[in-house]
């Protein structure tokens, strides 16, 4: 594979975890909002269930930073 093809592969894979987590995040807003109105304390499962959610956001916000290095280190190695 050339390098220009692993960085674009590379970039691709960063913008899908991206959008997967943005969306994840706009998914969550009107739970959050509703629980801003309420001003009551969110029971245990809704909380277990907004854990469970916010986890599987960080673990794509982790991978998409995973990308950026991964594409920084390959551009930085060609220097």
């Amino acid at each position: 594979m050339k390098v220009s093809e692993y960085l674009f592969s590379e970039y691709k894979d960063l913008t899908t975890k991206y959008v997967a987590a943005s969306q994840r995040l706009r998914e969550l807003l009107p739970r959050f909002t509703a629980l801003n109105q309420s001003g009551e304390v969110p029971s245990s499962t809704s909380s277990k269930n907004l854990i469970q959610e916010l986890d599987k956001i960080e673990d794509d916000l982790e991978d998409a930073a995973y990308k950026v290095r991964c594409i920084k280190h390959t551009l930085v190695s060609l220097l």
